[in-house]
This record gives C-alpha cells, sequence and structure tokens, in this order.
C-alpha cells in the first residue's frame, strides 16, 4: 500500500472502501475461498484506522470524502451481509435436519 500526501485517516478509509469492493465480487461470484484472508485484512485496516483517526483532523473536504466512503463501504457490506445471510441460513437449516435424522437413528 502506498502512502499518498493524502490524509492518512481518508487513505485508509480508501484501502478499505477499494477492499469491500473486491469482497463483494467475490462475494457475487460465490468464491467464499477468497473471503477470509480478505476478512482478516479488514480487520487489520480497521485497526490502524482506528488508532490513527483521533490523530488526524479533517477539514470539510476531507469529511465530504470520508462522508461519501463511508457511503461505500456501509453499502458494501449490507450487500455483501444480504447475499450471504440467506447461505447461512440455508447451512443452519441443513445441520439441524442432520442432526435431527442423528437423533432418530
Amino acid at each position: 500500500m502506498k502512502m499518498n500526501s493524502k490524509n492518512k485517516v481518508l487513505f485508509w478509509y480508501e484501502e478499505i472502501a477499494e477492499l469491500t469492493d473486491r469482497m463483494l465480487v467475490l462475494t457475487r461470484t460465490r468464491q467464499w475461498e477468497n473471503l477470509p484472508g480478505l476478512e482478516t485484512q479488514y480487520s487489520d485496516m480497521m485497526k490502524q484506522l482506528t488508532a490513527i483517526e483521533p490523530l488526524h483532523a479533517l477539514n470539510a473536504e476531507q469529511l465530504a470524502r470520508k462522508c461519501r466512503l463511508l457511503y461505500v463501504i456501509n453499502s458494501n457490506q449490507y450487500k455483501i451481509s444480504s447475499f450471504i445471510q440467506p447461505q447461512l441460513d440455508a447451512l443452519s437449516a441443513c445441520l439441524r435436519n442432520l442432526e435431527l435424522q442423528r437423533r432418530l437413528h
């Protein structure tokens, strides 16, 4: 990751937005095996952002950019969750059925 002359806070928001874009593409194409690594990257990036954000003030233009990036990140997270939740629900139902079958036999 190349640190530009931009505000460090915006740098991390931009990186996170790009990462959630990639995660959404992987989710839509059902490339589940690639998601755990990106989830780890996401968590690491959020830790970096959380550590530096209180140390950097944003001007009005930067704050507007941050809000737009947060919208992208939140939108991507919602879309990912909306796609994955039915998959998790189906898996949970299968596991319940297997447990029921096990108890009956």
